[in-house]
């Protein structure tokens, strides 16, 4: 029944992100003329940055499990990171904790660890996105003020967001150090749960270490650098210029849209393109039908960086011997839980919380 729910939700955001966008463009004809008319050269450049992209991904993975085991072989790490992108296609986007799970079984670790660290890295995610759109708050702002007055009322929601944001990740950043460092909380959690809540943090470990949080943070930055630097040159396939510290803030709104849930971030990933490219970098655009332009290099990025990434997640998926329904129906614990959810074995206090 919940899983019915997801899907109805995430089939109503959309059928009404998609009629926006619709009613959005003028000539949908000329949309996909542009979305076809990309330069081949510079959808390369965006493709290889979209490889590193993944490939910074399974580093920080990596970085992030090193505390709870520090041989997972990279390939593994890449390959589910890949996979994780392929579950999230069909609601309700459960590719981290499928992944996780994945991953938790082929190395014989605790599920509640890994899935620890997918957390984690969403919470670093938030914090790099959060920080380098602060860097272009400062220094960037001014030189691309919005052209319409909507822009001026998109551009104070996403400032106010970043200021709160920053406040959150901070906060709750405090709070997992108080729990890693602090023992008192211990005797408080019911004893049927505890081993499944300390492996759980234990996914947190890295923190404990400085020169783990350190690449942690670095490659984090690195990955959202990286993702920046494939939207710009994606647009760089339908536009002769583009700023390159313009893309910092298409990247930031752009996040707003992936965090939709529907399948894929497919509509609000174009939605919120199309406000940015309209709304603030409209100079860049033919003025003849700039609607209808954006609208085409929106479809044309999201296509080009996503699918193939998708297509690659599913042929690994396959070679893990599952299916699109069968992982998402392991992830939400409705079969073989018994074989993914490893955990330490029994009187073996989790790794992190051992006596010194």
């Amino acid at each position: 029944m919940k899983r019915t729910w997801h899907l109805i939700l995430s089939f109503a955001l959309t059928v009404a992100i998609g009629f926006m966008l619709y009613r959005s463009v003028p000539d949908w004809g000329q949309a996909f003329a542009v979305m076809v008319s990309g330069k081949l050269p510079w959808f390369f450049a965006g493709l290889s940055c979209v490889a590193l992209h993944m490939l910074l991904r399974a580093l920080r993975w990596g970085v992030l499990l090193g505390p709870v085991k520090d041989t997972i072989p990279l390939s593994n790490l890449l390959s589910l990171t890949l996979v994780k992108y392929a579950i999230n296609v069909i609601p309700p986007r459960v590719g981290e904790i499928a992944g996780s799970l994945l991953l938790a079984r082929k190395e014989s670790i605790a599920a509640s660890s890994v899935i620890a660290t997918s957390v984690f890295e969403r919470i670093l995610d938030f914090l790099a996105v959060l920080l380098l759109f602060s860097v272009y708050l400062i220094f960037f702002a001014g030189w691309y003020p919005p052209s319409l007055e909507g822009g001026r009322e998109i551009f104070d929601t996403v400032r106010a967001s970043t200021i709160v944001g920053l406040a959150a990740v901070a906060l709750a950043l405090i709070v997992l150090l108080r729990m890693l460092h602090s023992r008192r909380w211990h005797d408080r959690v019911p004893t049927v749960i505890q081993k499944h809540v300390f492996s759980f943090v234990d996914g947190f470990r890295a923190m404990q270490s400085r020169p783990s949080a350190a690449k942690a943070i670095v490659l984090s930055l690195l990955i959202w650098l990286a993702i920046s630097a494939q939207i710009w040159c994606f647009l760089r396939a339908y536009l002769e210029v583009f700023p390159v510290a313009g893309v910092i803030l298409i990247m930031a709104i752009t996040v707003v849209g992936v965090a939709i849930p529907t399948p894929g971030g497919v509509g609000g990933f174009q939605f919120f393109m199309n406000l940015s490219l309209i709304h603030f970098f409209r100079p860049y655009l033919s003025g003849v039908d700039a609607g209808s332009q954006a609208a085409g290099i929106s479809n044309g990025v999201y296509v080009v960086s996503m699918i193939p990434v998708i297509l690659v997640g599913l042929v690994l998926l396959h070679r893990e011997g599952l299916s699109l329904r069968r992982a998402t129906e392991l992830s939400a614990g409705r079969a073989g839980d018994a074989d993914f959810c490893m955990t330490p074995r029994e009187g073996s206090p989790p790794q992190g919380f051992r006596a010194s």
